[in-house]
């Protein structure tokens, strides 16, 4: 047995998605082994709450209990386990090897009694360790912790510019029975989070099954921790079953083969489809693992939209969520068809951008077959060599892309402390300047001093600095975006920032050339 023990439970639904961890402190009469442990997580109702959800549960074990236990056991226990977790069925994500993917940003500690003082304890000295918090019955044994810094769980080293400390982090947490405590609430509030991160409710308590019910459906899978910071970046998002029965987005599927390829279409809220007709459209291509239903959120690219009226949003599902360049090299060409047939988009301002994995695809796809779009923008994606020995394509960027004479405007993201991608993508500029006549021009330097201000809408501009190198006439043509203390993750600015780019081209059909709008 591992020197770290604990008890765990995987749904029989787990598979392909990232699945959420719920972290499960219980008090201690029911923590001294892993029979009680289990005797508690069914009498409580996480077992069949997270059985239906398709998570994880993972409860650390205490002989000693909670009192005589390491502070960080929570913690410990999902680094000791995360990557031992099995799916059912194997049906895990490709490249996995049947593993399941506990996905930092989908994790929750859940606690009660004096285990509720144990993951209290680790609320307040690791705050962006979970995206959500459920004490029942129990609180944190001190609060002096919230004044020490941070230890940015995202990012092993942040800039100097970088600074906080655990109070100013903000949690999600919903406070039930004695955990309702007006200083630990007054200590939560103070970090000024959204009204939705902390909920109070003094009348639950117990092991009373409604509480894992109530906490899992209403709080903990609505809300996730992007990975967009040292502490990661706290948002609401819609569940599952609300993206796919909602009025957001339209449903749809394009059949290639044997294989259906879902995507969700989103138009300007308010707009009916014949206001829409004829807006450009924006295909947004999710990373390894994380389907249109986590994705459509993370990027802000449907929250833009619908501010500026300006496109439409394509958000497309591959095979168990992977992108791979040969089996999938017909998916956007078709999806583009179809959504011209029902939504009438502009083919002549088609625009590609993708994450990770989907960086990568959408750079594979875009120097394929680059008369399908007007400018494209790949965020975050792997080394090539990483693609290639991943069996998702033989190349990373075509060939015949670099000799060829098709123009195709490139607007490249990159994070300075991401541990997933290239944060240094200099060496893709022999690949992209060369057809966008940009390879003997100087950049220029574009930054929160003269682009990405506040008054421009960029929050958090400056964080980002682009080169930006224009063509002959001096148009810009190809941008190389580098974000500060950003790990494998985004910020809304970035896609701020590659729409003003990307929306300045169309390409007339037949046309091997680009033209600004």
């Amino acid at each position: 047995m591992s020197a770290i023990e604990y008890w765990s439970y995987v749904s029989t639904r787990a598979c392909a998605d990232p699945v959420r961890t719920v972290v499960l402190c219980v008090p201690d009469r029911a923590v001294r082994s892993a029979a009680e442990i289990g005797a508690f997580a069914h009498e409580s109702g996480w077992i069949d709450e997270i059985e239906n959800d398709g998570g994880v549960i993972l409860a650390p074990i205490a002989p000693d209990g909670w009192a005589n236990a390491p502070a960080d056991l929570a913690r410990e226990v999902y680094l000791e386990a995360r990557r031992k977790l099995v799916a059912p069925a194997r049906m895990s994500i490709p490249g996995r090897a049947g593993g399941l993917w506990a996905w930092e940003p989908l994790i929750s500690l859940v606690g009660y009694g004096e285990g509720a003082e144990h993951a209290g304890n680790v609320m307040v000295a690791h705050p962006s360790f979970a995206a959500s918090y459920v004490l029942v019955d129990g609180k944190p044994s001190s609060l002096a912790a919230g004044d020490e810094p941070s230890d940015h769980w995202f990012v092993a080293q942040p800039s100097e510019s970088y600074r906080a400390l655990n109070r100013e982090v903000v949690v999600a947490a919903w406070l039930m029975g004695s955990a309702c405590d007006d200083e630990l609430a007054g200590y939560l509030r103070a970090a000024n989070g959204p009204e939705w991160s902390l909920r109070v409710s003094p009348e639950l308590g117990g092991a009373d099954p409604c509480i894992a019910r109530r906490a899992l459906r209403d709080f903990i899978c609505h809300v996730v921790r992007w990975k967009s910071s040292p502490d990661g970046q706290l948002a609401w998002r819609q569940s599952r079953q609300e993206f796919y029965l909602g009025d957001r987005f339209d449903h749809r599927v394009v059949e290639i083969g044997y294989t259906s390829y879902h995507y969700a279409l989103h138009i300007p809220c308010g707009m009916t489809r014949e206001e829409a007709w004829g807006l450009p459209l924006v295909i947004s291509i999710h990373g390894r693992g994380e389907p249109s239903y986590l994705y459509a959120d993370k990027n802000g690219w449907e929250d833009l939209a619908d501010e500026t009226r300006a496109f439409m949003v394509a958000v497309p599902d591959s095979p168990y969520n992977v992108w791979c360049a040969e089996r999938d090299d017909e998916v956007l060409e078709r999806l583009i068809d179809d959504v011209a047939s029902a939504y009438g988009c502009d083919r002549t301002r088609v625009y590609a951008t993708g994450f990770s994995n989907g960086g990568a695809y959408t750079c594979q796809q875009a120097t394929t077959h680059p008369w399908l779009f007007a400018a494209v923008s790949p965020w975050n994606a792997p080394a090539a060599e990483v693609v290639a020995a991943s069996g998702l394509g033989a190349y990373f960027y075509h060939p015949d892309f670099v000799v060829g004479d098709y123009e195709l405007p490139f607007w490249i993201c990159t994070g300075d402390s991401d541990d997933k991608g290239v944060t240094d993508r200099t060496s893709d500029l022999a690949y992209v300047l060369p057809p966008n006549g940009c390879a003997e021009q100087e950049p220029q330097v574009w930054d929160g001093s003269n682009r990405y201000t506040a008054d421009a809408g960029y929050p958090e501009g400056d964080r980002l600095v682009s080169r930006v190198y224009a063509n002959a006439d001096g148009s810009p043509r190809v941008g190389l975006t580098v974000a500060r203390d950003m790990p494998h993750g985004a910020i809304v600015d970035e896609t701020r920032a590659a729409w003003a780019f990307m929306s300045r081209f169309r390409r007339l059909e037949g046309s091997h050339k680009v033209e600004e709008v």
